[in-house]
């Protein structure tokens, strides 16, 4: 059964705010003028907002923002590494606050928008109302590590293969990749990365085998995922290891809810399994049918709920 999403009829507000180190980051405002305040996040690092991520909230109810992470999507420069890391981006979110003259909101967040979610509800829980987080991702390299090689190597062994194939160094995988694509700028390595990804997060993906080289090779441009991905990899998420689980008590008292997909290779669920314990208010629900992809069966449903309970 698909789920019932809300048709926003208006076209949205579309700003370009500016930042500061030189960067102008791209938002939409959509529904009621002085409806109840939700920012959306997306995923990434190196992901970007859709529009059709406004259709999660009724706009006879909400006032919906969604944006374009630095070097993301419609934020320019686009692929702009200044200024760019987990610290300045909860800035970013909290400049958009101030920008919309919101008091308090309602915060939503997948993978590596949960993330940031999160941190940003650390610093600031004074300025949130509620939490609605899907897919965790802590920030920590055990994730990564898990998400790239160990998980893989386990459960889709000849796309782990593959994918390892594509370096000389199996030893130093990530740190290989870091350097064929950061580095080198290669458009090969870039879309493999980009691909391998998005095989991952399907729970039963069409094919689980990389395209031929040659037709890789006649793609148009370079993906922003894998770029932005090794970016923040390489400098650990900007994060100190386990600090979001250590900190999560300071949100306790929040309205907040966790969905995770029981079979979610890119984000297990021992993350927000972990996250709940230290968090005494959440509440978590574990969907049966589901990975780590938002349309994955009951994934959106069981959003859709408890967004409305946390109006």
């Amino acid at each position: 059964m698909k789920s019932k999403l809300f048709r926003h009829m208006m076209l949205p507000e579309m700003y370009n705010l500016d930042v500061g180190d030189d960067n102008k980051i791209y938002l939409e405002v959509s529904g009621k003028k002085d409806g109840i305040p939700v920012i959306f996040i997306h995923g990434g690092p190196g992901g970007h907002s859709r529009s059709e991520h406004h259709s999660l909230f009724n706009p006879e109810i909400f006032k919906s923002i969604i944006f374009d992470q630095r070097g993301c999507g419609k934020s320019t420069p686009y692929r702009s590494l200044k200024g760019n890391n987990t610290q300045t981006l909860v800035e970013d979110i909290d400049k958009i606050r101030d920008f919309l003259n919101l008091k308090k909101f309602l915060i939503v967040g997948g993978s590596w928008g949960a993330t940031l979610a999160l941190k940003y509800a650390i610093k600031y829980p004074e300025k949130i109302s509620g939490i609605l987080l899907r897919s965790v991702f802590l920030g920590t390299m055990n994730e990564i590590k898990w998400a790239f090689e160990e998980g893989p190597k386990i459960f889709l062994p000849e796309l782990y293969k593959d994918f390892i194939n594509l370096v000389e160094d199996k030893s130093k995988i990530i740190e290989s990749y870091y350097k064929k694509i950061c580095i080198e700028n290669s458009k090969l390595h870039s879309w493999v990365w980009h691909d391998y990804e998005r095989i991952l997060s399907q729970i039963n993906p069409e094919k689980s085998i990389f395209e031929d080289e040659k037709k890789i090779l006649e793609r148009e441009g370079l993906p922003n995922s894998p770029f932005m991905e090794l970016h923040y990899i390489k400098n650990n998420f900007f994060m100190d290891n386990n600090e979001i689980i250590e900190k999560a008590k300071i949100l306790n008292g929040i309205p907040s809810f966790i969905i995770q997909g029981r079979y979610d290779m890119i984000c297990p669920p021992i993350n927000a399994f972990n996250l709940s314990k230290n968090w005494k208010s959440s509440k978590l629900f574990l969907i049966n049918t589901a990975g780590h992809s938002s349309s994955d069966q009951g994934i959106m449903d069981k959003m859709l709920e408890c967004i409305k309970r946390l109006i």
